[in-house]
């Protein structure tokens, strides 16, 4: 789809400024004005060709936060899982380490050896219960892992929005969901797809879709070692 006709199609779908300029920053909130349903994001999306699939992805992600209405007052920014459901630790500890082998095998296929590296030494993977402590802040105090996964990891998919206008343009839009890169990329993983296709990459069915089975669950990752990420899943009553 042309790109100027996707991006009027999003502003005017979400009822966005209708003056704003058409770049990617001006559909930042898109996704939030479909809430709490998702009912009319499929007239934002509708003419892609995969716009099914990312239906279909969206609309799980609105069924799972439900509405956006805080206890106390106000709207949610962002997208939340308010009541995530119990998630057993051993399944937790399964699906995050299929994160990082699709992880590991993405960086080999896009040939990004920082993220590849990272990730081909042995990293435990330690379950805990409770809220998630802050990740440091300062350079000096950032394992390169975390390094990885902050700066690395969320660039990984970047070049193959060089090849596809619709990837480009939404990337923002779908980033501020959350403000959660592999939340992003999941969500837009069949577009992601399609731009390695286009350009000869065998890629895997949905290298992200562990990432989501975490996120959705209310689990948080932290890492704080070179060589273990720590796992925080929600105290339930």
């Amino acid at each position: 789809m042309d790109r100027n006709k996707l991006f009027e199609q999003c502003r005017t779908a979400a009822r966005l400024d209708p003056e704003a300029p058409p770049d990617p920053d001006s559909l930042i909130g898109m996704f939030q004005a479909f809430r709490p349903d998702g009912v009319g994001v499929d007239d934002a999306l509708g003419g892609l060709p995969i716009a099914g699939e990312l239906y279909r992805r969206l609309e799980r992600l609105y069924r799972d936060c439900g509405e956006d209405l805080r206890p106390q007052g106000g709207r949610d920014a962002y997208f939340i899982v308010r009541q995530p459901r119990p998630l057993d630790p051993v399944v937790a500890e399964s699906t995050a380490r299929e994160w990082l082998d699709e992880l590991e095998k993405l960086a080999a296929t896009l040939s990004n050896e920082t993220v590849g590296n990272a990730l081909a030494r042995e990293i435990r993977i330690r379950v805990l219960e409770g809220i998630a402590p802050k990740h440091p802040k300062g350079p000096d105090e950032k394992s390169e892992l975390l390094k990885t996964f902050e700066s690395a990891i969320p660039e990984l998919l970047t070049p193959l929005a060089v090849h596809s206008t619709s990837l480009e343009l939404l990337r923002p839009a779908y980033y501020f969901i959350a403000c959660d890169a592999h939340l992003r990329d999941y969500l837009m993983w069949p577009m992601c797809r399609d731009a390695a296709k286009a350009n000869a990459l065998i890629v895997g069915d949905d290298p992200f879709a562990a990432y989501y089975e975490l996120w959705r669950h209310g689990v948080k990752f932290r890492i704080f070692a070179e060589d273990q990420i720590d796992l925080y899943l929600p105290r339930h009553a």
